[in-house]
């Protein structure tokens, strides 16, 4: 998309509670680097799409890589840039209790650097409080504050999963990945336990902790689901379902599912919508 960015002079927003003075969406700068060391009186979230120079404090010592966002609190100290190229970046000045409440609530670092691997949660927040305070003639605070909410909601969600990513081995997220993916075939825990180099005691005691559950029961949960999916389609036979989910007896599996959602398949359809096919 083309960067764009956009001051309001005037209050647009009939609250003093919540105050929004300018937006940007991926706005290219050239190379330059931005030294307020008042900052600008309000807070300023902003998001690097390239690596750049980030302080609140002093001037850094080194830069921060491409992902990375800030948030400023009034009266801190606004250095972000590079002189050696240009970057872009998407951002907001918004100020009053509400931000400063919805911020707190959120947990968000603030005055720190830190990383934000999805940059649609900032941009997709951004376009639509943008959208509302151009696009309505008389814009809803509430509206506002909820797309705000939603954006500083979005944001700590997407760091806990990050934190908790970085504690998992890659192995294990790629068994997990495995069993999202491969659910149809037979996957013994040897099999499991062997592409994480362990015995399958410790793969088991591992596996529940990284994901708070048995690997059997992820295995289980990953199939019964599916296959409620499946059972949605009038059209396909619960042999044929038990098969797309791993079962090669058709009567195995209806006591598993039995037991997993309290109804038969057979039942199950029958209170299920019935749809056209598989999307």
């Amino acid at each position: 998309m083309r960067g764009f960015k956009h001051f309001f002079a005037n209050p647009i927003l009939k609250s003093k509670r919540l105050v929004i003075r300018g937006i940007g969406v991926q706005e290219p700068m050239p190379p330059s680097i931005i030294n307020r060391p008042r900052g600008t009186g309000d807070y300023l979230l902003m998001y690097f799409f390239d690596q750049v120079w980030v302080a609140a404090t002093e001037i850094p010592t080194r830069q921060q890589p491409a992902g990375t966002m800030m948030i400023w609190t009034p009266g801190r100290w606004q250095y972000y840039g590079r002189e050696e190229h240009g970057f872009r970046h998407s951002w907001m000045h918004c100020d009053g209790a509400i931000v400063r409440d919805m911020l707190k609530d959120s947990g968000l670092p603030l005055g720190t650097p830190f990383r934000l691997a999805d940059a649609s949660i900032v941009d997709r927040h951004l376009l639509a409080i943008h959208e509302e305070l151009t696009r309505q003639p008389d814009p809803d605070a509430m509206i506002v504050r909820n797309l705000l909410d939603n954006l500083c909601r979005g944001i700590s969600r997407e760091i806990r999963a990050a934190d908790r990513q970085r504690q998992i081995p890659s192995e294990f997220l790629a068994v997990r990945h495995l069993i999202e993916s491969e659910y149809d075939r037979p996957l013994p825990l040897s099999e499991l336990a062997a592409r994480t180099g362990h015995c399958i005691s410790h793969f088991c005691e591992l596996f529940r902790r990284y994901f708070g559950t048995a690997a059997h029961e992820y295995l289980l949960r990953q199939r019964m689901h599916q296959a409620a999916y499946l059972l949605r389609d009038q059209n396909m036979a619960v042999k044929e379902v038990a098969r797309r989910v791993g079962y090669t007896d058709a009567y195995a599996f209806s006591k598993r599912f039995k037991a997993h959602f309290g109804v038969s398949p057979t039942a199950f359809r029958r209170q299920e919508p019935a749809t056209g096919g598989e999307t």
